[in-house]
C-alpha cells in the first residue's frame, strides 16, 4: 500500500492498482453484487475469456488470496555426523579454525559461527593460548617445515613423494654421466653431524637448476618431498642451513673441485672442448650491503662503477660449455688473471692448442708478451689513441681488403680490413695488427694477434664469435640469478658461480638430446621441458618418477637416455626410472 499523503481510502477500493487485489475485487462483484460476467470483467479492465477463465480458477480453489507465512524450524539444520564430527575434534584439541579446515578438507561447508555454536553448546571451554610453535607456524605464519632429515634408503621398502619442479630428476642421467657424485663424495666438501656433503649440495644443485626462482621462492620448498628426495633427504634443509654451509666451503676447496669437474667433462665429452678458440672476459657481480669490503668495478647492467666481485669466465668458442670461473679477484691481480687460467687449462689439456680471445682491458701488453713466449696463441683489441684512427684514416683506399663474412645474424657482415705487422710499445713483441673500418661504428676497430698463419676472414670470425660469451653472461645473470649476491638466499660467491658452471654444462648437455632445442637457452629448456610437476613412489628396488605430460613430453618418450633405468648411488643405488602421466 502507498505511503503517498493524499491517499485515497474509496479510489483504493474502487480502482485497485495491485493485481492480487484486483482479482479479488472483481471476483466479490460478480459473486457478491450479482453483476454478470460481462460487467465485472469490464469494471476490473479484463477481457471477458480473462475473466472466464478468473472465475474458473477460483471455483477449482486454484486461487490464494490470503497467504499464510512460513515459519522456520524450531532447531538447526545441522547434521549429527557434523555435530559429532565437531565434538570429536574439539576434544582432540583442535582449535575453531582448524576445525573448520579439517571439515573444508572433507568436503564440508561449515561457518566459525555454526561451529562455534556447536562448541558452546556442547559445554565446552576456550583453548588456553599456543605459541606459533605449538600451533606449528613460523613467525609469518607458515606452516613449520619438518626437519631435513637423510632417508635411508637401504631399509626403505616402498616410499612416495611428489615435486613442483619435477623436471629435476630429468638431469639425474647427465649428473652420472658426468660422475658428479664421485667427485663431490671423493672432495673436502664439509658435512654435518646430520647431513652428508651428497645431501648438502645436491640440495643446493636442484634449487639452482630451477633457476631464477631458487632466490625468491625457496621457502616454496620447505615441504617439497620431491626436492628433498632428489638430495637422498625428507625435505630440503631451510635457507638458513644452506646459505650457512655455502659459506662453509672456502675456495681452496671448490676451485680444485672445478678443475676435477671440467677435467673430466673434457675426457668424457671431448668434443666440446675442442674449439679453435677460447673466450675470455671479466663479469663483475653487483653487492649491495652498507658494509661490504669488496673492490669498485664497472658493472655494465648499472653502467656505473660499484661494490662488486670481478669474475673472470673462459668459454669454449664452438660448444659454448664454461672451461673456467675465478671470482673475487683483487683489482691489483686482474691483469695477471690470464695467466692463473693458462695455468690451469694446461694442467686440465696438458697443453693449449686454442687461440685466447679477449677484450683490450683483460690484461696488459707485457702479460702478451710473456703468453708470446709461452707459445700461447691469443687475439685480443688494441686501446685505439688518436694518432692510431688518424693513421688508419690515411690509409689508401685501395689497400683495404674487401671482406663478407656470411654470418648468420650478423647485421654487418661486409667491412673492409687492412693488415699490417707491428711492434707493441715498451716490449719486443712483434704482432699482427688488423683494422677494421665501415662495419657498422664510426670509429675503425684495430685487432692485434701472435698468430700469423691464421686467414684474415678467419681472424674476423674468431673475434666476432668473442659475443658469444657476453650472450652466456645474460643467460647466466637472467636465468641461474649471477647478479645476486644479496638476496633472500645468501650463499657465499666461489661456491654459487661454480655450481652455475656446473648446472650450465647439465643444461647444455640435456639440450643436446631434445631434438630441435639443442641451442635453445636454459630459460627456454626449463619453461619447455622442466616446469612440470611429477609423483614418485619407491617399490622395492626401483623408484618410479611418473611425470606430469606436457606438449614436449614425446621428445623424452622418443629418446633411449630416458627408456632406461639407472642406478643411482646415493639413494641407495636403487634403479630410477621414468614415466609419463596425464
Amino acid at each position: 500500500m502507498s505511503n503517498d499523503d493524499n491517499f485515497d481510502p474509496i479510489e483504493y477500493f474502487l480502482n485497485p492498482k495491485e493485481p492480487a487485489q484486483k482479482r479479488y475485487e472483481a471476483l466479490r462483484a460478480y459473486f457478491l453484487e450479482s453483476l454478470t460476467q460481462k460487467e465485472a470483467a469490464k469494471r476490473a479492465g479484463y477481457s471477458l475469456p480473462t475473466f472466464q477463465s478468473l472465475v474458473s480458477n477460483f471455483q477449482n480453489q486454484k486461487i490464494d488470496f490470503f497467504v499464510k507465512p512460513q515459519y522456520g524450524p524450531n532447531r538447526r539444520h545441522i547434521s549429527d555426523f557434523i555435530q559429532k564430527r565437531v565434538v570429536s575434534l574439539r576434544k582432540s584439541n583442535q582449535s575453531v579454525y582448524e576445525i573448520k579446515d579439517i571439515l573444508s578438507n572433507e568436503g564440508f561447508d561449515t561457518s566459525i559461527q555454526t561451529i562455534n555454536r556447536i562448541i558452546k553448546d556442547e559445554g565446552f571451554a576456550k583453548l588456553p593460548r599456543r605459541t606459533k610453535e605449538e600451533l606449528g607456524l613460523t613467525k609469518k605464519n607458515t606452516l613449520l617445515p619438518p626437519i631435513s632429515t637423510a632417508i635411508d634408503l637401504d631399509q626403505l621398502e616402498s616410499y612416495r613423494f611428489e615435486c613442483q619442479v619435477g623436471g629435476i630428476y630429468y638431469f639425474i642421467p647427465y649428473i652420472l654421466q658426468t660422475g658428479l657424485h664421485e667427485l663431490i663424495s671423493s672432495a673436502p666438501f664439509p658435512e654435518t653431524s646430520k647431513l652428508s656433503k651428497i645431501n648438502s649440495i645436491f640440495s643446493i644443485l636442484a634449487l639452482k637448476l630451477i633457476g631464477h626462482e631458487r632466490l625468491s621462492k625457496i621457502s616454496s620448498y620447505n615441504h617439497d618431498t620431491g626436492f628433498g628426495f632428489f638430495a637422498g633427504l625428507n625435505v630440503p634443509p631451510k635457507t638458513t642451513a644452506t646459505s650457512t654451509y655455502s659459506y662453509m666451503v672456502d675456495k681452496e676447496t671448490i676451485q680444485p673441485f672445478m678443475e676435477e669437474f671440467i677435467s673430466r667433462m673434457s675426457s668424457t665429452y671431448p668434443q666440446y672442448y675442442q674449439g679453435d678458440t677460447i673466450n675470455l672476459d671479466f663479469h663483475s657481480i653487483p653487492h649491495y650491503g652498507d658494509k661490504s669490503e669488496m673492490d669498485d668495478n664497472w658493472v655494465g647492467a648499472k653502467h656505473q662503477r660499484m661494490k662488486s666481485a670481478l669474475t673472470l669466465f673462459a668459454q669454449d668458442g664452438e660448444s659454448r660449455h664454461l672451461l673456467y670461473a675465478n671470482t673475487d679477484i683483487d683489482r691489483k691481480d686482474e691483469t695477471n688473471e690470464i695467466v692463473n687460467f693458462v695455468d690451469y687449462w694446461i694442467d686440465v689439456k696438458g697443453i693449449i692448442e686454442q687461440t685466447l680471445v679477449f677484450d683490450s682491458k683483460l690484461t696488459t701488453y707485457g702479460i702478451l708478451e710473456k703468453l708470446d713466449i709461452d707459445k700461447i696463441k691469443f687475439i685480443t683489441l688494441r686501446r685505439r689513441g688518436k694518432k692510431l684512427i688518424e693513421d688508419a684514416n690515411n690509409i689508401p683506399e685501395k689497400d683495404w681488403i674487401r671482406v663478407d663474412l656470411k654470418k648468420e645474424k650478423r647485421k654487418f657482415n661486409k667491412f673492409k680490413m687492412y693488415e699490417s705487422e707491428i711492434t707493441l710499445p715498451r716490449t719486443n713483441l712483434k704482432v699482427r695488427q688488423v683494422i677494421f673500418n665501415d662495419h657498422g661504428r664510426q670509429l675503425p676497430t684495430f685487432l692485434i694477434t701472435n698468430n700469423f698463419e691464421i686467414e684474415l676472414e678467419t681472424l674476423a670470425l674468431h673475434y666476432a664469435n668473442r659475443w658469444l660469451i657476453e650472450n652466456k653472461f645474460s643467460e647466466l645473470v637472467d636465468f641461474f640469478n649471477l647478479n645476486a649476491l644479496s638476496s633472500p638466499f645468501m650463499i657465499r660467491i666461489y661456491f654459487d658461480v661454480v655450481l652455475t658452471i656446473v648446472t650450465d654444462t647439465l643444461y647444455r648437455l640435456l639440450a643436446k638430446d631434445l631434438k630441435r632445442f639443442e641451442d635453445c637457452t636454459p630459460k627456454t629448456i626449463f619453461s619447455d621441458f622442466i616446469n612440470c610437476r611429477c609423483i614418485g613412489e619407491v617399490v622395492g628396488d626401483e623408484i618410479i618418477v611418473k611425470m606430469k605430460k606436457k606438449a614436449t613430453t614425446p621428445i623424452f618418450k622418443s629418446n633411449d637416455v630416458f627408456q632406461k633405468s639407472y642406478p643411482i648411488p646415493w639413494l641407495g643405488n636403487k634403479r630410477l626410472r621414468f614415466d609419463w602421466i596425464s
